[in-house]
């Protein structure tokens, strides 16, 4: 419509310069006239285009933002999951590292500790909507610089320290794994196990697997950030909880 406005004044401008009827500064005049309302035509057709992109890109926003929420708020769940686990851990390991090899031992509790050698916990975060979002260089459209920037440090910042906690410990895991594998001669043996975790070796590998206070440190300042940012969310789009 806006197109169509300007070629019918840029007609009309023309129709003046050509008009002998009028006098040079009659068509001063007119023409003032018709360069104002094209010019205005002009602009209003730019902001109404750069509106109509705003909003185009706040619907994006929101979009991603209430997406995202659920994402976090799936993360905060499986964190607190992982803090119980890692505190079972700890118990184990503790237990695990206080064997005394001239004391009798419960076959059956031995064999259930024994059991958590091979399991392992870590969160698996839900970052394809947030890495997809960057990807696209349309974080800056969140117009709400504090959230934009905790945002960015849940997935940049507080989730690469846990993975990098995760990692550390299970590198730990790993080496008590192998020394059991490369010495043991009876795997399915709990009296093999049992001689094998009381040496000095084995006593420090199970000691170093009792979780550090750094693991639980990390785990909740995500979910601190996490919950943080769901209810900046909440608060954004007066959403209820």
């Amino acid at each position: 419509m806006a197109d169509q406005e300007i070629i019918k004044h840029t007609k009309k401008v023309h129709r003046i310069v050509t008009n002998k009827k009028h006098n040079l500064a009659e068509k001063i005049k007119e023409i003032s006239l018709e360069i104002f309302i094209i010019v205005f035509a002009v602009s209003l057709s730019i902001w109404l285009h750069g509106w109509s992109e705003h909003q185009h890109d706040q619907q994006d926003v929101k979009k991603f933002l209430i997406g995202l929420k659920s994402d976090i708020q799936n993360d905060i769940n499986s964190t607190k999951s992982l803090i119980k686990q890692y505190q079972e851990f700890g118990q184990i390991y503790q237990h695990l590292n206080q064997l005394d090899q001239n004391k009798s031992y419960d076959e059956n509790q031995f064999k259930k500790e024994l059991s958590f050698i091979n399991l392992n916990a870590y969160l698996r975060p839900n970052i394809y909507r947030f890495n997809g979002f960057v990807s696209s260089g349309r974080i800056g459209n969140i117009e709400n610089d504090s959230l934009s920037l905790n945002i960015l440090r849940f997935y940049q910042k507080n989730l690469s320290e846990v993975n990098s906690s995760e990692s550390g410990w299970l590198a730990r895991q790993k080496k008590l794994q192998s020394y059991l594998e490369d010495n043991l001669t009876n795997p399915e043996s709990t009296a093999d196990n049992w001689k094998l975790l009381n040496t000095p070796k084995g006593k420090q590998l199970t000691k170093n697997l009792v979780p550090w206070d750094q693991i639980y440190e990390r785990y909740n300042n995500l979910i601190l950030l996490g919950e943080t940012i769901v209810k900046q969310i909440d608060k954004e789009y007066d959403l209820k909880e």
